[in-house]
């Protein structure tokens, strides 16, 4: 058999073989395109996501900032509150001290000379007799002897420092009448009964005499020397001989105590008692 020599054969081989390279080349630029697509792609991302990242940082940032704000602001207002606070705070107190200092004056005011000669002798033993040490038996007397003058000034027409009842202002009369009932409360805090121990015969009157007198403390309107009743006003005068005792031991708190009871004889109180009634 005879071969016969293909001369097209090398061409043909040349051109699949360049076909080939075309081939792989056109693959190898294809990739890179897409890698540089993806990259581009990711880097465009990751730009969006930084982005957001500082958009959401800066809102943070704000928020923040408005929070402190907030906070700073609540803050003066809550001092500018309580400075408000105290400031009107200080200015009630200031008026109430400014009130209450006028209204002293004004009470010290409408007081005569008379008023303030009983109500200091007054003040005064009340202050011993809340002082005072009632197991002593002088304090006891005293005590006592301060509470028969108080009835005698303010029911028979006694003087205390040598001023009587009657020589008062209304408004003397009062503030006696409210210091007598806190002289009486305090003598029954330290000797409790002591009414009673005073005079057989003239306790109950005592104790009438008190309840008067707390009630005029109320209101000088309620107070009324007839109010004593005529058996209690005479027991007392019965029982004056037992009295002189306590009264003489009253000038050590009260002063000079000038007794009408003790001093005068029965009938001239009954005549002065009864004219006093008339009137």
């Amino acid at each position: 058999m005879k071969y016969v020599k293909n001369s097209n054969l090398p061409l043909i081989i040349g051109a699949i073989v360049i076909l080939a390279i075309g081939l792989v080349i056109g693959l190898n630029i294809n990739k890179k395109e897409v890698y540089t697509r993806v990259d581009m792609v990711a880097s465009t991302e990751s730009n969006n996501s930084n982005n957001e990242i500082e958009v959401i940082g800066d809102e943070i940032d704000i928020k923040e900032e408005q929070v402190i704000s907030d906070n700073n602001s609540k803050e003066n207002n809550s001092m500018d509150n309580i400075s408000n606070n105290d400031s009107t705070s200080s200015k009630n107190t200031q008026s109430n001290n400014s009130t209450n200092n006028t209204n002293d004056i004004s009470e010290t005011s409408n007081y005569s000379n008379n008023d303030e000669v009983v109500i200091n002798s007054l003040e005064s033993s009340l202050t011993k007799i809340n002082n005072g040490d009632e197991s002593d038996s002088s304090f006891a007397d005293s005590a006592k002897g301060v509470f028969v003058s108080i009835v005698d000034f303010l029911f028979y027409n006694g003087e205390i420092n040598g001023v009587t009842f009657d020589e008062l202002t209304d408004s003397g009369k009062q503030k006696v009448l409210e210091i007598a009932s806190k002289v009486d409360s305090a003598i029954e805090s330290k000797i409790p009964g002591y009414k009673e121990t005073i005079s057989d015969t003239a306790s109950k009157a005592f104790n009438k005499a008190s309840e008067i007198i707390k009630s005029g403390a109320n209101s000088l309107n309620n107070f009324a020397r007839e109010k004593l009743g005529e058996e209690n006003y005479q027991s007392i005068i019965d029982a004056k001989d037992e009295l002189v005792y306590y009264t003489k031991n009253a000038i050590n708190f009260l002063g000079d105590v000038g007794g009408k009871v003790f001093n005068s004889v029965k009938d001239k109180l009954d005549s002065w008692y009864q004219d006093f009634k008339n009137n």
